[in-house]
């Protein structure tokens, strides 16, 4: 016997669908699937601003029951991160079972580089029961633009680092490349530190096309001409130079002269990690064991006929970073 739904059972069906729908509402989340991770984006997690986490930190300073939690890798942590904060890599396969092993009832101060890794690992604390956690919106990165201090390689004893990481000027491929310097002035003879890297600003996995659009002739990483290396480098001219002049200038040579072997190169691009500097190297290149895209060089002078050092002299120098696929940042230090 056939049976037929009635106007009334219909519209029955109708409103409890839609109550269903409505409750299902109440929770958003985006999730991006990728071939090794899962990046799921929960933006309703309780978050504090840079400067609103400063005041936190200064009231909290001799409190042993708050934690900061730094959830970037290993080298970003290195590079420079907040006083007294511990590191826990929300990229690392033991992440939750690290976590796990904090104590729940202190209070903790999560951040990262941008704020989305300490919004999921926000999240997941939540999750697992910790009573007291908040997200820094912006991450690090809102934390230095607010003249916040650092330590690690951003510091020294003695001087500031100036670093520039201006999330405004990454390229459309979503790179966005970053370099700092261990201080604003040195004295002559003292070396100067420069750190580059190139950072995947996007909350996914990122394969960008190998270029070779430099913007500025002699950026190296090294003794051998960078193009045989890695998507990026550094150079140093005496002066004040910036994008409109770059091209009249002289770039100091950083290094003592060896033999370079002839590489004929055969990257064609960069597998990126989402919200990372670290990259598989295509062709063939492992997500699991990605290359980090950054470097450190010590400048401690000029070498001149290839063999012979001169310390910095004083005055102005420009360093300018630069990649592959054209984009430039300047910094500017003063040696007395």
């Amino acid at each position: 016997m056939k049976m037929r739904h009635g106007p009334l059972v219909i519209l029955l069906y109708f409103v409890l669908s839609l109550v269903l729908m409505g409750g299902c509402s109440q929770i958003k989340t985006q999730t991006t699937s990728t071939s090794s991770k899962t990046i799921t984006t929960t933006p309703n997690v309780p978050t504090i601003s840079a400067s609103n986490a400063y005041n936190l930190i200064q009231q909290n300073l001799n409190n042993p029951d708050f934690i900061i939690l730094d959830v970037r890798t290993t080298d970003e942590f290195n590079s420079g991160h907040i006083a007294g904060a511990i590191n826990i890599d929300y990229y690392s396969s033991n992440f939750q079972a690290d976590i796990g092993k904090l104590d729940k009832n202190k209070k903790y101060l999560v951040y990262c580089r941008t704020g989305i890794r300490g919004a999921a690992a926000t999240q997941i604390m939540i999750g697992l029961g910790f009573a007291d956690v908040q997200n820094m919106a912006g991450g690090i990165i809102e934390w230095i633009q607010g003249g916040y201090p650092t330590v690690g390689l951003t510091t020294t004893a003695a001087t500031t680092t100036t670093t520039e990481t201006t999330a405004s000027t990454h390229s459309e491929n979503g790179l966005q490349l970053q370099v700092s310097v261990n201080a604003a002035t040195l004295i002559s003879g003292e070396s100067l530190q420069i750190n580059v890297s190139e950072y995947n600003t996007l909350p996914m996995y990122n394969n960008v096309a190998a270029a070779t659009n430099w913007g500025v002739n002699g950026l190296t990483i090294g003794a051998c001409p960078n193009i045989n290396v890695l998507p990026f480098g550094v150079a140093v001219f005496q002066g004040h130079y910036d994008a409109q002049n770059i091209s009249q200038g002289t770039p100091l040579v950083l290094f003592e002269a060896v033999p370079c072997v002839q590489l004929i190169r055969l990257i064609t691009g960069y597998d990126f990690l989402p919200d990372s500097n670290n990259a598989a190297i295509m062709p063939g290149g492992d997500l699991s064991s990605p290359t980090t895209m950054s470097a450190n060089e010590t400048v401690k002078g000029t070498y001149s006929k290839g063999i012979q050092l001169t310390p910095l002299t004083s005055g102005m120098y420009t360093v300018v970073a630069g990649d592959e696929w054209g984009t430039l940042e300047f910094l500017y230090i003063n040696v007395d």
